[in-house]
């Protein structure tokens, strides 16, 4: 068959499946609101915000799958049943067929479920290109994009499923939560209504709604749908927590302490409600009263300078609670010699002896940004840089920073300064610096408080005022791209350090320290294991440690029978446990590198490359990560990483 003849062929078979759905012969299966995985962390304001972590207990049959990327409360297609292909109204042939838009939505749906989104969406496009009608592969197609951060394409791809789908409660609670993400909690809040108004015991969206009011500082309102979602879960901690804060920010302290009793008692070890619970507390035998400011931008709640204590109103965070002397250094932190060489000729030796680096014009301060894969360690190094050098450590977390209060978050930032320059030498660590110094140009109108927080910190590290010799600022993120540029310039965060995943001997050290205080039997091979775990990052080996030990710990708590931990107990964990570093490679990919978006045209493959949204300068900045991926994506590595795992796993040798 000629390939013009094969191609007739295909046009001819889409043409008629498009003539069978136009003519009601086959039906389109129908999203349904499926059990959802929990929630993970909301990009919102201040506490609510930071607050959104444990929600998983919305849907506590399923929390121990919550995937840590997960933001809101987002229905994921594994979890509905109209994710899965449902039986039509007439008998088809189910078997898989290269032009059926049914196979290639089944193949997106295990893309996704693998983490590989942007495979995922290739497959959706090929669904949608076949069948137009085909409401669950928008849907699914929008999640992805969601899931990627391609926010305007997701809410695009909800709209279109709704319009095919309108009476499905899912997608508006969805595109709810994309709104919500982008900080536009007006529009967030019109489809959570929506949601509603379909299904007035939908939980998840009573809740989505309550922080989006909460955000925008309704908080009555905020109280009103985090009082139903009690009535609706009375065992969800969260919820009482998330109606606590609110009550606190209306001046009702009782009712906000009484919740976080109430919080504290479903769920023994929530710090979070805990420490809220103490604030609250202190505010309430001070006689601290907040009042809203409707003049203020945004109009936000500011502190009421009329009454209670006025230091504790206007003083912002205490940054004295967060200094640290770190006791551990650079021998705790297994492998890693080259990247600890270059913290030492950056970091540590300027700070050591400070006299001799002004000497050789090596300033003994500045800014650095760390920048990598998700648990590989940034945080701890940096606090064992601070001990090798005994300098103080200030590790300033987003949820210690960020204020809902107009002007508390500035505050928090220069009262963080102050803190490290009156104990000098000292080392600022901001973790998740794309959160408190992200681009302003990408910054809506909702989140123009957050301009002024990246304003505040490019003043405290080079303005008129600032002194920070000694004083060594670090700013740890997992997506560098998404940093404001004014921040990466010379004199701030001018100079950047990638932090890799572990290579093949610092896996091996890492998982011979997290093994150390675990019964060991003799001979376990770590150096198999090792290489058996190639593409790991360290949090991922600490898990299979972890994971290992747990197998002979259930044998023995069956039988009574102690034994120790074996090399095979280690490949079994193992097999269970993948690395949870591809889609943060292929997300970087998406941000630095060149795109490939493939479609089919009159029944042809064509493929469109496009470049990044970062200016050329951005790009040279991140050429080692530029270089790592173009690694990674080689046709011989990536046979030869599947070799290496293979091999180790299934090595027929004694384990």
């Amino acid at each position: 068959m000629t390939d013009d003849s094969r191609e007739t062929d295909l046009k001819k078979l889409i043409e008629e499946r498009k003539k069978k759905l136009l003519s009601g012969k086959t039906i389109p299966t129908k999203i349904t609101p499926g059990a959802g995985r929990g929630m993970g962390a909301s990009a919102g304001a201040a506490n609510f915000g930071e607050a959104n972590k444990s929600n998983a207990e919305l849907e506590p049959q399923s929390a121990q799958d919550t995937p840590p990327q997960q933001a809101h409360s987002i229905e994921h297609p594994e979890d509905a049943r109209a994710m899965r292909p449902q039986a039509h109204s007439i008998k088809l042939d189910l078997s898989p067929n290269p032009v059926d838009a049914r196979t290639y939505y089944r193949r997106g749906n295990q893309f996704y479920e693998k983490n590989d989104f942007e495979k995922a969406i290739e497959n959706y496009n090929m669904a949608i290109i076949l069948n137009p009608y085909f409401s669950e592969a928008y849907f699914n197609r929008g999640l992805s994009y969601y899931q990627i951060k391609n926010f305007d394409k997701s809410i695009s791809d909800y709209t279109k499923s709704s319009e095919l789908d309108p009476r499905n409660p899912v997608i508006y609670n969805n595109r709810g939560d994309t709104y919500y993400s982008k900080q536009d909690f007006e529009a967030a809040i019109v489809d959570y209504n929506k949601a509603l108004n379909l299904n007035p015991k939908y939980m998840k969206a009573y809740y989505n709604r309550g922080l989006a009011y909460a955000c925008l500082q309704d908080y009555e309102r905020a109280i009103e749908d985090f009082t139903k979602v009690t009535e609706l879960n009375p065992t969800f901690a969260e919820a009482y927590h998330l109606r606590g804060l609110a009550y606190e920010y209306i001046n009702q302290y009782d009712k906000a302490i009484a919740d976080y009793d109430k919080a504290i008692e479903l769920n023994p070890s929530y710090d979070e409600a805990k420490r809220h619970k103490e604030i609250a507390v202190s505010k309430k035998q001070s006689g601290y009263i907040t009042t809203p400011d409707y003049g203020a931008p945004g109009g936000a709640p500011m502190a009421n300078t009329t009454g209670g204590d006025p230091n504790m109103q206007n003083q912002g965070i205490n940054a004295m609670k967060l200094l640290q002397k770190p006791t551990v250094n650079f021998k705790d932190v297994a492998g890693m010699d080259k990247l600890k060489e270059e913290i030492r000729e950056s970091i540590v030796y300027p700070l050591m002896k400070p006299d001799l680096a002004r000497a050789y014009g090596k300033l003994a301060g500045g800014g650095i940004m760390l920048y990598g894969p998700p648990g590989c360690g940034k945080t701890f190094i940096m606090k064992a840089a601070a001990g090798e050098c005994s300098s103080s450590f200030i590790n300033a977390k987003i949820s210690d920073v960020l204020d809902m209060y107009v002007g508390n978050t500035e505050k928090n930032i220069h009262n963080i300064f102050e803190t490290g320059r009156k104990n000098l030498p000292c080392i600022l660590f901001f973790d998740e610096l794309e959160g408190l110094g992200g681009r302003r140009e990408d910054m809506g109108g909702s989140q123009q408080y957050m301009k002024l927080a990246v304003n505040q910190l490019l003043y405290e590290m080079d303005g008129v005022e600032a002194n920070n010799e000694s004083l060594l600022v670090v700013g740890a993120t997992n997506a560098p791209w998404d940093v404001d540029p004014a921040l990466r310039r010379s004199g701030r965060f001018g100079k950047t350090i990638y932090v890799p995943e572990p290579n093949t001997k610092s896996r091996r050290d890492i998982l011979a320290l997290h093994s150390k205080k675990r019964p060991l039997a003799p001979g376990v091979n770590f150096t198999r294991i090792s290489k058996a775990t190639i593409g790991y990052s360290s949090s991922d080996l600490k898990a299979v440690v972890e994971d290992a030990a747990s197998i002979p710990w259930r044998d023995a708590f069956k039988s009574g029978k102690q034994r120790k931990v074996t090399t095979g107990d280690y490949i079994k964990a193992i097999k269970k446990r993948k690395s949870t570093l591809p889609p943060w490679y292929a997300q970087a990919k998406k941000q630095i590198g060149q795109q490939e978006e493939k479609s089919i045209i009159d029944g042809k493959e064509h493929i469109k490359v496009t470049d990044s949204k970062l200016a050329l300068a951005e790009k040279e900045a991140f050429k080692e990560l530029l270089d790592i991926i173009k690694y990674r994506n080689k046709v011989w590595y990536q046979i030869y990483a599947w070799l290496m795992r293979v091999l180790y796993l299934y090595l027929p040798i004694p384990i």
